[in-house]
């Protein structure tokens, strides 16, 4: 396995992970209740029926059932995740193990995998290292995240769901100060790519070494993250987040990539490589009204995304294709290439408002989400109901409208509206 030289220089410096101060108990407190247990497991399993409404003149519907024509979808997922920790003096093991399935009239399919699955070495309070399969959470950003370059992205209409983790060595240290300046962590990691480990990640044959350091200054966290050249070009990102009162949070992100890959239509509708450098960012704001009413604004700039012109380019090449059976196969590269991934485009706002409790009904909290993309003026918006009443099950109901005119991201959506109802049970 080959490597820059880049990052070998910096490979020394990722062998120590830090876990936060210990608080020393007071006589009157039963230390046994705060004693950690040596074996913790939990999870969840859910059952998820759903009803599509499709689209049938949209570029997405053609793309995804080209040849078929339905006009409704139901579809039926199911769920079932389990996580633990297990632990012995300055060990412990952590993981969590995902399954689900999926039916529908067209087609049916199940998954298992292990989400996350590392061991860690805390010899002391200040440090510890940990090793395997680890989801890392870099970044302040609730739907986006810019400076999150060892993960796989979040999805922005579910951004809590547990995501699967890649393979790394990590570690840090911290110390703590009196002071503007509480406390410092610097944070490493190795996320090495072959054939066999995270080829997902990128290109094979690197070890991808990345340090974060975190300060806590002025009761600002703020955060420092380099990732080196490897199978992904060099990264720069800075975040911060900051309390402006007992009811207002606002965080920002911002991240600078080089010799970045982008696939590009040309005028010949033929797919070329484009080596670039951008700039993405993020702002964000998080508010609680003495009504329990939280809102959650963010704004997204994606500076790898591409431009009006350029998807509506890739949308007229889709529908060329209906009638030109040569056309199909350039369109069905450019879309798995790039031009329909999520938040294709580049500016995005998203805003989710929930009430706790209104009208004083107990353990209830409706919600209304929208992402729009400011580009197009086309938009996602997702009013919910979540009731928890009952002892370790939640249920969920979620309508999700896409709208928008031709040749915008969400009027080509293959999904008009989707309702679903979600119930999972913890344990």
């Amino acid at each position: 396995m080959s490597c820059s030289r880049t990052s070998l220089s910096i490979a020394p410096l990722l062998f120590a992970l830090a876990a936060g101060q210990g608080v020393r108990a007071e006589e009157t407190f039963d230390v046994s209740a705060f004693e950690k247990k040596a074996i913790e497991l939990t999870g969840f399993v859910e059952v998820r029926p759903e009803s599509q409404s499709l689209r049938r003149d949209s570029t997405g519907y053609l793309l995804q059932y080209r040849g078929i024509s339905p006009t409704t979808l139901d579809r039926v997922s199911s769920a079932v995740e389990l996580s633990g920790i297990l632990r012995h003096e300055s060990l412990s093991f952590n993981f969590t193990g995902h399954a689900s399935s999926v039916s529908d009239s067209q087609a049916s399919a199940s998954d298992g995998r292990m989400y996350e699955a590392y061991a860690s070495w805390q010899p002391d309070p200040t440090l510890a290292t940990e090793v395997g399969k680890r989801a890392l959470r870099w970044g302040k950003g609730y739907a986006w995240s810019p400076v999150a370059f060892l993960e796989r992205p979040k999805d922005p209409n579910d951004p809590e769901l547990a995501r699967e983790g890649f393979m790394m060595l990590t570690g840090s240290v911290v110390q703590s100060f009196d002071g503007p300046l509480q406390t410092l962590t610097l944070t490493s990691a190795l996320l090495s790519t072959t054939a066999d480990l995270n080829a997902d990640y990128g290109a094979q044959g690197h070890l991808n070494p990345a340090i974060k350091l975190y300060g806590l200054i002025y009761d600002t966290d703020v955060d420092l993250i380099y990732a080196a050249p490897g199978s992904r070009g060099t990264r720069w990102g800075l975040d911060f987040s900051r309390n402006l009162g007992s009811n207002l949070e606002i965080h920002g992100e911002w991240a600078h990539t080089t010799d970045a890959n982008r696939s590009l239509l040309n005028q010949a509708n033929e797919l070329a490589i484009q080596t670039r450098s951008y700039d993405s960012y993020l702002v964000g704001l998080r508010y609680l009204t003495e009504r329990d009413t939280t809102v959650v604004f963010e704004y997204y700039r994606n500076g790898n995304g591409y431009t009006a012109p350029e998807v509506s380019q890739f949308y007229d090449l889709v529908r060329a294709s209906a009638t030109n059976a040569s056309l199909v196969q350039p369109a069905s590269k450019a879309a798995s290439q790039g031009y329909n991934q999520p938040n294709v485009m580049q500016n995005y706002v998203y805003l989710k408002i929930s009430q706790k409790e209104p009208l004083d009904i107990l353990d209830f909290t409706p919600s209304v989400t929208m992402i729009a993309n400011t580009d197009d003026h086309s938009f996602s918006v997702t009013p919910e109901a979540l009731y928890t009443g009952f002892k370790n099950l939640e249920l969920r109901l979620r309508l999700t409208l896409n709208r928008g005119d031709s040749s915008t991201e969400y009027g080509e959506k293959p999904v008009q509206s989707r309702v679903e109802f979600r119930a999972r049970y913890f344990f």
